[in-house]
């Protein structure tokens, strides 16, 4: 039979150490990350969130920096995207500039924390939002390029700066022969050297002298339509070069088959002639 014993005052405060430093041990190792970047047995019954901001709170930073970074360079994509898109439209970026987003207000009803998963699920649908705009945008910068194209190749623009007062399209009499002939273009009646500009962008496709046209200067504009500028004094285009809408590429003359200095401009598709009034009216 053993002997009861009593404990003393130093025994009690001894124990009440011994029971906070183990309290505080526990405590610190839940809270520090270990040396060899193991986790404790204790913190693994923490959520898994909570150890990554604990234990890794720079990580953690970084990692919506990173989200944060790509998304102001989806911002200035965006950005690039409408300012070409502006500059097509003939807007200035002043004007664009000068859009004010929607206001918003309202009373605050039930104002609630918001979460780190509902912060990375808006971030995320933000990112997708963006992605989907420069989409459609980019589809929209391709039709506009498109319908720019189209009208750049669209024989539109007066070839010289005088109106065709002289013979149009159709049937006439011929200055030479005396009898009915289709004239198959329009007369811009002009003095010598008067500038000649291509109606539309293209390429040179003959730039040369011939008996009937003189010198003669065609343009292909693709789909098979085509331009010609014939009696000229002077070519200043070669063949195979591009040229743009409006470009000087000759100067009126008389050359060739001629009663006097004018423009003999026609409008081809296919190798057929086309009224070039029907363009030039548009």
């Amino acid at each position: 039979m053993a002997r009861a014993k009593t404990l003393t005052m130093l025994h009690i405060i001894s124990v009440l150490l011994a029971v906070s430093a183990v309290s505080i041990a526990l405590t610190l190792a839940i809270i520090l990350p270990q040396a060899d970047g193991r986790n404790h047995p204790v913190k693994a019954l923490l959520p898994s969130q909570l150890q990554f901001t604990l234990h890794h709170p720079q990580k953690h930073l970084d990692a919506l920096a990173l989200q944060l970074g790509e998304m102001r360079a989806r911002i200035m994509r965006l950005d690039a995207l409408s300012s070409r898109l502006a500059k097509m439209a003939g807007i200035k970026e002043q004007d664009i500039d000068a859009v004010q987003p929607p206001g918003t207000g309202g009373p605050q009803v039930n104002p609630q924390d918001i979460s780190e998963e509902q912060l990375q699920a808006g971030i995320a649908d933000l990112a997708r939002q963006i992605e989907l705009k420069a989409d459609r945008l980019s589809m929209l910068e391709a039709m506009l390029l498109q319908q720019t194209m189209q009208k750049s190749m669209l024989p539109d623009n007066s070839p010289v700066n005088v109106g065709y007062n002289s013979s149009s399209f159709g049937w006439r009499v011929d200055p030479f022969s005396g009898r009915s002939a289709f004239h198959e273009g329009l007369d811009f009646t002009a003095d010598i050297g008067t500038p000649i500009y291509a109606a539309a962008g293209g390429r040179v496709t003959v730039a040369e002298q011939t008996p009937d046209y003189g010198k003669i200067v065609k343009i292909s504009h693709g789909s098979g339509l085509e331009t010609r500028y014939a009696h000229a004094s002077e070519l200043l285009v070669n063949a195979g070069e591009v040229v743009r809408k409006g470009q000087l590429i000759a100067r009126v003359g008389s050359t060739g088959r001629s009663t006097g200095p004018h423009l003999h401009f026609e409008v081809r598709r296919d190798g057929a002639p086309l009224d070039p009034r029907k363009f030039l009216q548009n």
